[in-house]
């Protein structure tokens, strides 16, 4: 994928074996794609989102990534990648929200469904994650 990821809570001789692995195959990500001005949009008051104000922008997205690593989530498993193309949207760019990394769609370590609901209730999203690559 190109970019740097938080290394799975794992024994030092897993680490090093998803290192050795990496140097061969892409590490891919688990976990959801947001679209920060829908997610914005989502989570406001009906009334207050009519009045758009960059400041209050800024400090949701801050807000909400702070939420997202108070589940546990590393502070790399919150990352700014270019916007796919099946989202149509204004920005470029969005969030990936990793919960775990893997090689041909395996996680590393189990991820638990727990954190998987916490960080999708943060997210307001039913969707389920998925298997993401950046090259």
């Amino acid at each position: 994928m190109g970019r740097r990821f938080a290394y799975p809570d794992a024994p030092p001789s897993k680490l090093y074996e998803i290192y050795r692995q990496s140097r061969r195959q892409p590490i891919h990500a688990y976990g959801f794609y947001v679209d920060p001005v829908e997610l914005y949009d989502k989570k406001q008051e009906p009334l207050q989102s009519s009045t758009f104000r960059p400041e209050d922008f800024s400090l949701f997205l801050w807000e909400t990534k702070q939420e997202l690593f108070a589940t546990g989530l590393h502070k790399l498993a919150v990352i700014t990648v270019p916007r796919p193309k099946q989202y149509h949207t204004v920005l470029d760019e969005g969030w990936l929200v990793i919960l775990g990394t893997g090689f041909d769609e395996t996680p590393h370590v189990p991820i638990s469904d727990e954190l998987t609901q916490r960080v999708r209730d943060i997210l307001e999203t039913d969707e389920p994650p998925a298997w993401w690559s950046y090259g």
